[in-house]
């Protein structure tokens, strides 16, 4: 299997133009083939750019809901609140929310527009005198422009953190190959569902399970008609006052954006009516609208298990 995972925004003109006449994507194709025209960058004057072959993300951070307004407000992640309490602690990581906002189309599309996506999730588990490398895959079924049904799925149950906190990993890949959706459909397994559950001691048995994870999203996203579309790395420490992510109790957003400075996040708040991420800093008669962005919502809580 392939061991390197590359977004198809982050490869060459000359592949992603080959992948998009593969799934069907003929207009934008025809953008990537055209010399001279800065492939994305020229798609506006053809039609709407593709918003999955973005490659840079933005990360907000919701502490735990206080008080009883309606939304919920959004920090970019390097203003949450250090938690100096879960140093060498375990947390839980759940997905609250999916919103697929703009996917690769289906080759062939019976009107319902429905995407299949592979996640792969990665961490290290933080064991006394050692670290273990952990991944973890789900797959999520959402039409495009909705959010998918997930909320409060694990991903980590028991995740060691270190003095210097963890890193989260994660790549997602649309799955239009009918050969694989059949391959990956394991994976919609209750048991599944439950997430990888770990122990305070070093687990030998997960050494394969853990290699075979990592390696299905890259063999799946070179695989005909599935498209690789994100890919992120989020460091989270207890270094008050630096640029990167803090580590804290609450949830993290992660937007896939065409700039690393698409989001003000104080523009933005959780509803907690509706379960979705909304503008909430409008124009006088102005509607609130959803982020229009792919994103996902992870929540970070502690373990209280043995």
């Amino acid at each position: 299997m392939p061991e390197k995972f590359v977004p198809l925004g982050e490869q060459d003109e000359v592949q992603i133009a080959q992948k998009l006449r593969e799934i069907g994507d003929e207009d934008a194709a025809l953008v990537y083939e055209t010399p001279g025209s800065l492939g994305s960058a020229a798609e506006s004057f053809f039609g709407a750019p593709r918003a999955w072959l973005n490659t840079q993300h933005q990360y907000g951070f919701m502490p735990r809901f206080e008080g009883s307004g309606r939304y919920q407000p959004i920090v970019a992640a390097n203003q949450a609140p250090v938690d100096l309490g879960l140093k060498n602690q375990r947390i839980n990581l759940k997905l609250d929310y999916l919103c697929v906002h703009d996917y690769p189309r289906p080759l062939i599309s019976l009107g319902d527009n429905v995407h299949t996506i592979l996640f792969t999730f990665e961490a290290f588990n933080n064991l006394p005198g050692k670290r273990e490398a952990v991944a973890f895959n789900q797959t999520y079924r959402a039409k495009s422009g909705q959010d998918a049904a997930v909320q409060g799925y694990p991903i980590f149950v028991g995740l060691g953190v270190g003095s210097d906190g963890l890193v989260f990993y994660c790549n997602t890949v649309n799955i239009g190959n009918s050969s694989d959706e059949q391959l990956i459909s394991t994976l919609d397994s209750k048991t599944a569902k439950m997430g990888l559950s770990l122990l305070t001691t070093a687990q030998p048995a997960l050494a394969p399970f853990v290699g075979f994870a990592k390696s299905l999203g890259a063999w799946l996203a070179s695989r005909s008609k599935n498209v690789p579309v994100q890919e992120f790395s989020l460091g989270l420490d207890f270094d008050e006052g630096a640029p990167g992510g803090r580590l804290a109790i609450g949830s993290y957003v992660v937007a896939q954006v065409e700039r690393a400075d698409s989001i003000y996040w104080p523009d933005w708040g959780f509803d907690k009516e509706t379960g979705a991420i909304v503008r909430t800093s409008l124009a006088e008669g102005e509607a609130p609208y959803i982020l229009p962005y792919n994103a996902i919502v992870f929540r970070v809580s502690r373990y209280e298990g043995p």
